[in-house]
């Protein structure tokens, strides 16, 4: 979870089967399993998902969800795409694609035996968050039996054919919470487990029975973290950002509060632009001043009349250097509303996983030097 109280868990692997009379641990045995509670800060609620993931939405239009029901699970699935950001301080963030499960029915095969129809692929993968919103959209009611083993089976070919290499892999099944064919569903959320993709479940329905608890079974584990039931289409209908909210604060690796992020900046007067990177000669010659905390890194640059300045991250944590990039007045507005990919003024970004740049409010510095 991103924030209001998540949990993060460790497992020891059994690496040698027991043989003969041998004994091992079990799976929730505190030797093998370690968890602790993380993100524990409140929730803001107009959180947006900034994280480096590739995302399937497998959305059930079977027919149990009637007509209307399908409608209110379609609009809000659209809407929650502007929870996402496919680029943020200029660095990859989200892409999306769309698998629509829910079409089941059977296929006659022409040597007589009989398959299930295959989920229907909406969308691959796209950094472009307003083509998967109209793809979305433009959706109809397949009014078909819940086929969601074809629908994880979809989203396992989409993520091999377009997945990024250092992204997070992960499914969102939004679903009235039925399922057909329970065996094959198992086996194909185990298999995309195996492959370290994330199942996030998000059932639409205000049952509370068994079947949930199969739901949670088939989520990556700790389902607590990858779980997410909202108490029926009509509780979606009337408080759809409420559960937006949620979706994105319990499944988001990487969330931030853009009301969050500003009340803070306005406090330190500076603020980030820019994740893995530092400005080139041309943007902003830097100077290499030596280990300090971001607080003193900025005031540094304050001192000598500068605007910008790279902080060290990772490896290189804490290391500051003041950097000549000007920052007008109105570009420092602007970007404060504009966190995607604010641009050096004067030049470009040098890409370095180690280091992110800030720029420091003007009103705050007198004039800027340049050099």
């Amino acid at each position: 979870m991103a924030c209001g109280g998540g949990m993060t868990s460790r497992l020891k692997k059994v690496l040698v089967p027991i043989r003969g009379l041998g004994k091992c641990p079990k799976l929730n045995a505190a030797t093998r399993l370690n968890q602790k509670r993380c993100n524990t800060q409140a929730c803001v609620g107009d959180e947006i998902c900034v994280a480096k993931q590739d995302l399937i939405i497998a959305l059930d239009a079977s027919g149990s969800l009637k007509e209307d029901g399908f409608a209110i699970l379609q609009q809000f699935t659209a809407n929650l795409t502007l929870r996402y950001r496919s680029e943020y301080f200029g660095a990859e963030a989200m892409k999306i694609g769309v698998a629509l499960f829910g079409n089941g029915h059977l296929l006659t095969l022409p040597d007589g035996t009989t398959s299930i129809a295959p989920a229907i692929n909406v969308q691959g993968l796209t950094n472009d968050l307003a083509l998967v919103r109209s793809k979305i959209s433009a959706l109809k009611w397949a009014r078909g039996f819940t086929n969601m083993a074809q629908g994880l089976s979809l989203a396992d070919t989409m993520l091999s054919q377009g997945g990024r290499s250092g992204a997070q892999s992960a499914v969102l099944v939004l679903s009235d919470g039925k399922y057909s064919f329970k065996y094959q569903t198992a086996e194909k959320a185990q298999e995309l487990k195996d492959k370290n993709i994330m199942i996030l479940m998000a059932p639409v329905t205000e049952s509370k029975g068994s079947e949930l608890e199969v739901l949670k079974s088939w989520a990556t584990q700790p389902w607590e973290a990858n779980y997410e039931r909202i108490p029926g289409l009509e509780a979606l209908k009337y408080n759809p950002e409420i559960f937006a909210s949620k979706l994105i604060a319990r499944f988001c690796s990487d969330a931030a509060s853009p009301a969050q992020l500003i009340s803070k900046e306005n406090q330190l007067q500076f603020m980030k632009v820019h994740e893995g990177g530092y400005p080139d000669d041309t943007c902003g010659k830097r100077t290499k001043i030596g280990k300090l905390s971001k607080d003193d890194c900025a005031a540094k640059a304050r001192d000598s009349g500068l605007l910008a300045f790279a902080y060290g991250t990772g490896s290189v944590d804490g290391l500051c250097e003041t950097s000549a990039m000007m920052v007008t007045a109105d570009l420092y507005a602007f970007w404060k509303n504009n966190r995607e990919q604010p641009e050096c003024p004067t030049g470009k970004y040098e890409s370095n996983p180690f280091y992110d740049t800030y720029v420091i409010n003007p009103k705050t510095v007198g004039t800027p030097t340049i050099r």
